[in-house]
């Protein structure tokens, strides 16, 4: 086990050793390829700061007293320094409250003297002129003072220099060394070069702009030489620095030759062993991370890869080597070793990237739903800037009092109604979440409050409106548990009321001792019986399949005026015998419909008999055909015999039947086969009760 580390760690550390060399190549070749000391940057920088001083410094200093001879004052500079602390009032004014706690004689012939060269000032212009000129002189005196602070500044730091220079237009002569002696380096000036006066001693006067103006000189131009000796740079002020250039150049080269030789011995090792930076366990956790983490971690360990190298070539070539961070080589060592570690875990799954997998996509999958209600979205937009913007001004206020005068009124104005907008608003949410728990707990309670027009307003009317469905939903449950209940105590009673007399009359049936007469009436009873059973049973099963859906229509083109005028005359004989009138408005004119007519007209006939059976004795029955608007409209009414109760929708329920007590012939399921049928045909079938008017509305469509 440890081996397979120790060798990651050694092919690390010649991966390594190749980033610094080739960070060393890019950012230290141009300073040494093909270059000597004299063509570094930093003696350059030395040439060219030489060049620009000698002559203002050494070579053509102008002489004080000429350049104060150079002093002018302008009208305008007059009238400055009149009025400068103000008008003469101002300036009286000012000198006799400085003085008007000392009345001692002293005190008042000092002020006297000051309030009388006052007035002088604004009545002798040559007076304030000759004032003027001394500011100037001592701005002058400044000047030269800084230009010897520079030139002795300028001798020291560079006296490994040494010229031989000619004004060309005195023919005066400047030297300071044996230009006979072995040079290191020398460049010369030809009388088309020339030197250029820098501003060298800004830094140590104030003003020196007007005193540069003031001397208004024109530099000579000098040829000649400068140049350094050998000695200079074999042992004297120059040495160090040049032996210092000449370290970190073997220093370069043979980081450059180390990387070279590490290269090599990187790709044999590679190439003869390629199961390095193998590790299931980190591979599995590090394949479970997000695809674009996986990328960010990888890149992240690169940059520290490459910082970390960076501040070892700072280490070792420009620290001479003596200073190399450690920390920073293992920082840079194991950082190496994971970035390959990752490589070789990313790139087994390179060409198959499931990018629906990243933090990104998960992050934008997260916020897509943000503008689904625009008006949420914005409104949490404004708030975060506003709260931001509120912040930021409060640490802007910290930092700049003056800023208090723009964030007090925003606070007042805008940042706290902002925040009481928004805690309402959480406040709100949050009242509405706790009814929403509560619902989903089975407690219906109040209605939730709807506060204005807003997104969460119209969630809470929505759960409003769940919450009256949930409601009906309980409604309709306990309903359908009464009616279940009722409908095994209707099935039970139903089918055991003809089963208990086909029983009872089998009994008699085995009786030798009773007549034909006898005989023949109960099995007559039972033959009544076993047909009442049966077609308890058979209706039962058909309306079992309808309301499942397990029956099929043969659907037909049918007269629907022909098919009711049938139904009608199949009861007639009943009709006669029932004591009722009934009352037909059928036309003439055939309605037409895409209907299967076995089972329209069972619609028909179930109707017509639940009239026979439950209309009050001596009344009128009512029966309509209509076509209006396109559809067939097929109306039956009449005066109920039984008290309907509230709930006449129950009615089409299995064996629910308006006779309570269940004294009257009947299966209960007439209605509901009824209900049944016109629902299998995409039409409509509608019960409506005045009092004790019993009204049954059927439409359909007609072709």
């Amino acid at each position: 086990m440890k081996k397979p580390i120790i060798k990651d760690l050694l092919v690390s550390l010649l991966a390594v050793m190749i980033i610094l060399a080739f960070f060393t190549l890019i950012r230290d070749g141009g300073n040494y390829i093909g270059k000597t000391y004299f063509d570094s940057d930093g003696f350059n920088e030395e040439v060219s700061n030489f060049e620009s001083s000698v002559v203002s410094l050494v070579l053509a200093v102008p002489e004080i007293e000429e350049v104060k001879k150079n002093i002018t004052v302008t009208e305008e500079e007059i009238e400055e320094y009149r009025y400068r602390f103000g008008s003469l009032q101002e300036q009286l004014d000012s000198i006799i409250y400085q003085y008007e706690a000392r009345t001692d004689d002293e005190s008042i012939a000092e002020r006297n003297k000051k309030m009388e060269d006052i007035t002088k000032n604004f009545e002798d212009n040559v007076y304030v002129r000759d004032k003027v000129i001394i500011e100037k002189e001592k701005q002058v005196d400044e000047y030269f003072r800084g230009l010897e602070r520079s030139k002795n500044e300028f001798l020291n730091f560079n006296g490994g220099f040494i010229y031989s220079l000619i004004n060309k237009e005195t023919g005066e002569e400047f030297s300071n060394g044996d230009m006979d002696s072995k040079l290191a380096y020398k460049k010369e000036y030809s009388s088309k070069s020339n030197f250029l006066r820098e501003n060298v001693v800004n830094e140590y006067i104030e003003n020196s702009g007007y005193v540069e103006e003031l001397i208004a000189y024109s530099f000579p131009q000098f040829e000649g030489t400068i140049a350094i000796s050998e000695a200079s740079i074999m042992n004297g002020d120059r040495a160090e620095s040049y032996q210092y250039f000449k370290k970190e150049e073997r220093l370069f080269f043979g980081i450059l030759i180390l990387g070279t030789l590490a290269a090599i011995a990187f790709i044999f090792i590679w190439r003869k062993n390629k199961s390095h930076f193998q590790n299931e366990d980190g591979k599995y956790r590090y394949r479970s991370l997000p695809v674009d983490v996986q990328w960010v971690l990888f890149f992240i360990t690169i940059y520290i890869v490459f910082t970390a190298t960076n501040e070892l070539r700072n280490g070792i070539i420009h620290y001479g080597g003596y200073d190399i961070p450690i920390f920073t080589l293992i920082i840079a060592l194991l950082s190496t070793a994971f970035a390959f570690y990752q490589w070789m875990w990313i790139e087994k799954v390179y060409g198959n990237i499931e990018w629906k997998k990243s933090l990104v996509y998960s992050w934008f999958k997260s916020l897509e739903g943000f503008f689904l209600k625009r008006t949420i979205g914005v409104q949490t937009l404004i708030m975060l800037v506003v709260i931001f913007f509120w912040g930021f001004g409060t640490l802007l206020s910290v930092v700049m009092p003056i800023a208090f005068i723009v964030w007090v009124p925003a606070t007042m104005f805008i940042g706290i109604p902002v925040l009481v907008f928004l805690l309402s608003r959480m406040s709100y949410l949050n009242r509405i979440i706790v009814k929403t728990e509560e619902m989903a707990r089975g407690v219906i309670g109040n209605e939730i409050e709807v506060r204005g027009k807003s997104p969460i307003a119209e969630h809470a009317a929505n759960l409003n409106g769940l919450r009256e469905r949930i409601k009906s939903s309980h409604s309709e449950q306990a309903k359908s548990e009464r009616l279940k209940t009722e409908l095994i105590t209707n099935v039970s009673h139903d089918l055991r009321t003809p089963l208990t007399s086909i029983i009872t009359y089998t009994d008699l049936l085995k009786n030798p001792s009773i007549t034909d007469e006898e005989r023949a009436s109960y099995i007559a009873i039972l033959d009544k019986k076993s047909m009442r059973l049966k077609t308890l049973i058979e209706d039962l099963f058909e309306v079992s399949k309808m309301t499942t859906g397990n029956i099929e229509l043969d659907k037909r083109k049918v007269d629907l005026t022909q098919l009711l005028q049938q139904a009608i005359a199949e009861h007639q004989e009943d009709i006669n015998k029932s004591g009722l009138e009934y009352r037909v408005a059928i036309g003439t004119k055939p309605i037409m419909s895409y209907v299967d007519g076995q089972k329209w007209w069972r619609v028909l006939d179930n109707l017509i008999i639940n009239t026979l059976k439950y209309a009050m004795p001596n009344t009128r029955v009512y029966i309509n055909l209509d076509q209006i608007d396109g559809e067939a409209v097929f109306v039956i009414k009449n005066i109920a015999k039984y008290e309907l109760g509230n709930d006449v929708n129950e009615l089409t329920e299995r064996f629910k039947r308006a006779d309570t007590s269940r004294h009257t012939e009947g299966s209960g399921l007439g209605l509901a086969i009824a209900q049944s049928i016109v629902d299998l045909h995409g039409g409509s079938l509608r019960m409506d009760v005045d009092g004790d008017l019993f009204k049954v509305t059927v439409i359909i469509a007609v072709i």
